[in-house]
């Protein structure tokens, strides 16, 4: 879903969705942790929802506005939120905007891997991605029980950040995002966003060209 994205979410063969343990190591607390948060959607290829978001700015134009959309997912790694309706002005910011993780599943190969903290509830690791780039790391909350990813943390270079908090609901077989709320400050903006996800199409077909700028 995960604003700019999101969220944030998540083969067919289920030996490739766990994290391999080096040779000679035991897995630990964390390792099963990001493996339930790997495993948690496994035989979803794909998946479309509605979205309907309300965003408050406390930056220029200072107004509150909802925007609706779509949000497309297709594994392993390709996400896109295209609000469509609302105001065009925040309509376009939140569509560029909406952070994108990648899947759980590539974390090891595009992020530096640390465990910030385990509270005996949540995990919380931190990603620094392998490529400089605009994001310095990200930090991700997951439930060790369920491997739910509660909470999303993008810390940029330019000072900016923005996080999600994600809740959960049934959807078919699987178990998917179904609200968030977040916040997104950097030098040019400051907002507030809610968002829900609804009506959605499972393992639906998806061109590659839908994910494309």
């Amino acid at each position: 879903m995960s604003i700019a994205r999101l969220s944030t979410t998540f083969a067919a063969a289920a030996a490739l969705l766990f994290v391999a343990v080096p040779t000679g190591r035991a897995a630990t607390a964390s390792d099963q942790v990001l493996q339930r948060l790997i495993a948690l959607n496994a035989g979803l290829r794909s998946y479309t929802a509605s979205i309907g978001a309300d965003v408050v700015m406390h930056s220029f134009p200072y107004l509150s506005a909802s925007v609706s959309g779509m949000y497309y997912h297709k594994e392993p790694s390709k996400d896109k939120v295209v609000f469509t309706s609302g105001l065009p002005f925040i309509a376009k910011q939140f569509s560029n905007v909406y952070p994108h993780v990648e899947s759980p599943a590539r974390w090891n190969d595009v992020y530096v891997m640390s465990v910030e903290r385990d509270d005996g509830t949540y995990t919380t690791f931190k990603l620094v991605p392998r490529s400089p780039g605009h994001i310095e790391h990200i930090d991700a909350k997951i439930a060790d029980k369920s491997g739910e990813l509660a909470q999303l943390r993008w810390n940029y270079v330019d000072g900016g950040y923005a996080t999600l908090n994600q809740s959960y609901g049934k959807v078919g077989a699987y178990r998917l995002v179904t609200h968030e709320s977040g916040h997104f400050e950097d030098p040019n903006y400051n907002a507030d966003l809610t968002s829900t996800f609804s009506n959605f199409k499972l393992n639906a077909s998806i061109p590659d060209s839908t994910f494309s700028n």
